[in-house]
């Protein structure tokens, strides 16, 4: 088995212990009847032109923003190596069928590939940024990198490729 694959594999089965972990310490304290939700729209602080502008965008069940990589689908995955899947952590779920939040329209599937199940929107995988601090902001919109560029999303699971003074009620969508 060649480094890179090894290392890859490494890291999946990490990512994976992590997300169980997260999915069972979520568990634990909601100990309410409600259910997860894997994606919902959320008012969204998005860094564009070094200003921050608030959008209703596509995040994942924690609030963290979803982003898709252009040219990356489940059939010609460009985010497959160890460097971007640590910088871009796949958006997974241990659901069959997720549970989708309100204005979420999109196609929502679950990917299963090298040992996780990866959430796709109308045929992209989705991720979110490492350098997300916290949710409710995205920092990776428009970013070009592994192939691609990096775009968060609207419930419908459209690019949506902001620009400077661009808002949820202007016509930057």
């Amino acid at each position: 088995m060649s480094r890179n694959l090894y290392l890859l594999r490494l890291s999946v089965a990490i990512a994976c212990v992590a997300a169980a972990f997260g999915a069972l310490s979520g568990v634990a304290s909601a100990s309410s009847s409600k259910t997860s939700v894997a994606l919902k729209i959320e008012s969204v602080s998005v860094t564009v032109g070094g200003k921050s502008v608030k959008h209703d965008l596509l995040v994942n069940g924690a609030g963290h923003a979803v982003y898709l990589l252009t040219g990356d689908s489940t059939k010609h995955p460009e985010c497959a190596t160890t460097t971007c899947l640590g910088d871009w952590p796949a958006v997974t779920s241990s659901a069959k069928s997720p549970v989708l939040g309100k204005g979420v329209s999109g196609k929502v599937a679950v990917w299963h590939h090298n040992g996780i199940n990866q959430l796709t929107i109308n045929g992209h995988p989705l991720y979110t940024y490492l350098a997300d601090s916290s949710a409710g902001e995205a920092t990776g919109n428009g970013l070009k990198s592994f192939g691609g560029t990096w775009w968060v999303l609207s419930g419908a699971g459209a690019e949506v490729a902001l620009k400077s003074g661009s808002s949820s009620s202007g016509s930057g969508w």
